[in-house]
């Protein structure tokens, strides 16, 4: 279940019992941490942001509408502290972890695999921030296009094209990974 839905928003959640608060760090925490280390590719960059962006979060007043939640405010505040980081330290590298399990599979198909996630981390780093940060966050944490917008103070609309531009980019970057492949509806839609 996710953290995140229209009865939990910020007030109430700072309003709330010490075990609900944990609930929603606990819950979160672990999505956040993931999302800034697709971002930035170092484990204790991820985890210093992921710690920042929780206690700006207690601290912070609050979205100016009321009707934002709490997940959605937490990915915001995360995503201006990471934004300060690279305008701060001007390092914009990204390198995804290796979520993948090698047991039961052959070496060649590891090292496939291997080559696979890298070709993919590469592209994903040559992506503009804005369109990798809408990427992620709809695919990896699958946000909504409301939420993508509010995340990163665009409209939905916006967020949406940011993220299919981002995958016609990445469909034509590791096309040679699948040369037979076939388009979907959303791939047509993201083309034109």
């Amino acid at each position: 279940m996710k953290p995140d839905d229209a009865s939990n928003d910020v007030a109430r959640l700072r309003q709330s019992d010490q075990a609900s608060r944990e609930a929603f760090v606990r819950g979160t925490y672990s999505e956040l941490f993931r999302w800034f280390y697709r971002l930035s590719g170092i484990r204790d960059q991820a985890a210093d942001l992921t710690q920042e962006t929780f206690t700006a979060f207690w601290h912070s007043p609050g979205p100016e509408q009321g009707n934002v939640a709490s997940r959605t405010w937490l990915f915001a505040i995360g995503r201006n502290l990471w934004r300060k980081q690279l305008r701060d330290r001007k390092q914009s590298e990204a390198v995804s972890p290796d979520l993948v399990s090698y047991r039961e599979r052959s070496p060649e198909r590891n090292a496939q695999d291997r080559e696979f996630r890298e070709a993919v981390d590469h592209a994903v780093s040559r992506l503009p921030d804005d369109l990798r940060e809408a990427f992620t966050l709809r695919f990896w944490n699958e946000f909504s296009y409301d939420e993508i917008g509010t995340i990163q103070g665009v409209l939905a609309s916006l967020a949406r094209w940011r993220y299919f531009a981002a995958r016609r980019r990445l469909h034509h970057d590791l096309a040679d990974w699948d040369p037979e492949r076939e388009r979907t509806e959303e791939d047509r839609h993201a083309r034109g």
